[in-house]
C-alpha cells in the first residue's frame, strides 16, 4: 500500500528537521487545520508579516508547506491565500502489543494508514521487541520516509498480562541503541495515552481543549486531557480510575472492592458474571435473545459506566467523553442506562459530548504511530 509515498521519490530513515519553535507551531497549526491562510497563521501565532514570510519559506524549503488556491474565508473581504501541509513528506511507524502478537501501522502527517503488517512474538524479552521494530522499520523503509516509531501496549496492567512486562522492560539502553542504529527515536508508552493523544488532537473540535477517554476491555484505561495536554501524574500513573464505587450492591474485585467500575463493567468481570457464555460478543447475543442474566449483567455495565462517567464529569469538566474498546458491545441497546446513571451523577445541566468511535487492533497500531508522529512535532504535548 504505497500511495503515501513520498512525493520525491525518496525513502528511508529521515530524522525530523530542526526547526524553530515558532516554526513548527506554524506547521501544526496549518496541518492540523487542514490549510490556513497566511493572514489566519500570523494572527494565531502572533507574528509580524515579515516574520511570517521567513516562517513560510523555512517550510517551503523544507518540503512541508505548499501554497494553495485562494479561498474565500468569510462573507467579506477578498479570498485568502491558502497554505497547505504537505502530508507525505513523512511517516510515522506505531506498534502495538496485544498478548504475542504485535500489529504494525505506518501513518502519514494527516494519520491515514499507509502501510501495515504484523508478526509473532516467540520470546518475552524486550529485545526481541526492539528487533521486530527494527524489522517492521526495515520494511517500512523501502517505500516512506519514517521519521519516528512509538511502541504500545497495556502498561497499566502490569503484573497481570505478559505484554505489558515486556514493554515495561524495554529501558533506555535499548532505546539508545534503537537511536544510535536508526537515527530516529523510538518511545515507548501505554496504549490507552497513544489512543488519547490520537483523540486529542486534532479531532477535539473549534475551541475544545480537554477530554477524558474511556477504553473497556479486560482493565479499563482512563485518558485525560486539560488545556491539551495529557495528564501524565507525578509517576506517570494518572487516570486509575477503574476501581471508583459506581454500585452499592455489586460483585466483588480481586483488589476487594465491592461494586467498582472494575467489578461491573471490565469484559472479565462481565464474563465470569455469565459462566455459559464464552465471549463479550456471545453475551451481547444472549441478551439481544431476552437471556434475563445476560441483559441484567449488560444493563449493569452500562450504568456502572454511565456512573463512573458522571464522576468523570464532575471532577474534570472535558469538553469531550470518548468511550472506546468494547463500550460498543456493552452499550449496544443500552445507552439509555449509561445516559441516565450519566445524568444522575452529573451536577451541571450542560451536556456532555460523547463519541464512540470504533476500534481493531489496527487501529490501536494507528494510534500508536500517532503518538510516535505528535512526540516529533510537538515535545510540549506531553
Amino acid at each position: 500500500m504505497n500511495e503515501g509515498a513520498p512525493t520525491d521519490g525518496s525513502s528511508g530513515v529521515h530524522r525530523w528537521p530542526e526547526l524553530h519553535p515558532t516554526t513548527q507551531a506554524a506547521f501544526n497549526q496549518v496541518l492540523w487545520r487542514r490549510g490556513l491562510p497566511r493572514t489566519e497563521i500570523a494572527r494565531r501565532l502572533g507574528v509580524s508579516r515579515t516574520r511570517l514570510t521567513a516562517i513560510t519559506r523555512d517550510l517551503e524549503e523544507a518540503g512541508l508547506i505548499v501554497e494553495g488556491k485562494r479561498e474565500q474565508r468569510s462573507s467579506t473581504g477578498r479570498p485568502a491565500e491558502m497554505l497547505h501541509a504537505v502530508t507525505t513528506a513523512y511517516q510515522f511507524l506505531g506498534l502495538h502489543l496485544h498478548g504475542m502478537e504485535v500489529i504494525a501501522a505506518l501513518v502519514d502527517l494527516d494519520g491515514r494508514v499507509v502501510w501495515e503488517d504484523s508478526a509473532t512474538l516467540s520470546t518475552e524479552t524486550p529485545d526481541e521487541l526492539v528487533d521486530v521494530a527494527s524489522r517492521f522499520l526495515r520494511s517500512a523503509t523501502e517505500s516512506f520516509r519514517v521519521a519516528g516509531v512509538a511502541v504500545c501496549g497495556p502498561l497499566a496492567r502490569v503484573g497481570l498480562d505478559s505484554a505489558a512486562a515486556r514493554i515495561r522492560a524495554v529501558d533506555d539502553a535499548l532505546l539508545d541503541r534503537f537511536e544510535a542504529e536508526w537515527g530516529i527515536p523510538l518511545w515507548v508508552d501505554d496504549d490507552v495515552v497513544a489512543l488519547t493523544a490520537f483523540e486529542q488532537w486534532p479531532q477535539l473540535g473549534e475551541g475544545q481543549d480537554s477530554l477524558v477517554l474511556i477504553s473497556i476491555g479486560e482493565e479499563i484505561g482512563f485518558g485525560v486531557v486539560t488545556h491539551l495536554q495529557i495528564l501524565r501524574g507525578a509517576r506517570r500513573a494518572a487516570g486509575r480510575f477503574d476501581h471508583v464505587p459506581v454500585l452499592d450492591d455489586g460483585p466483588e474485585c480481586p483488589l476487594g472492592h465491592r461494586g467498582c467500575l472494575w467489578s461491573v463493567t471490565s469484559t472479565r468481570a462481565i464474563q465470569q458474571a455469565v459462566p455459559e457464555a464464552s465471549s463479550l460478543a456471545e453475551i451481547a447475543a444472549l441478551a439481544a435473545e431476552g437471556d434475563p442474566l445476560a441483559t441484567a449483567v449488560l444493563e449493569r455495565a452500562a450504568t456502572g459506566l454511565g456512573t463512573a462517567a458522571g464522576h468523570v464529569a464532575n471532577l474534570l469538566d472535558p469538553h469531550k467523553l470518548v468511550l472506546t474498546g468494547e463500550s460498543h458491545t456493552v452499550l449496544g441497546g443500552r445507552i439509555e442506562a449509561f445516559t441516565t446513571a450519566l445524568r444522575r451523577v452529573h451536577l451541571s445541566d450542560e451536556e456532555v459530548e460523547v463519541a464512540m468511535p470504533d476500534y481493531d487492533f489496527v487501529e490501536w497500531a494507528r494510534a500508536a504511530a500517532a503518538l510516535a508522529l505528535y512526540r516529533v512535532l510537538s515535545s510540549e504535548f506531553f
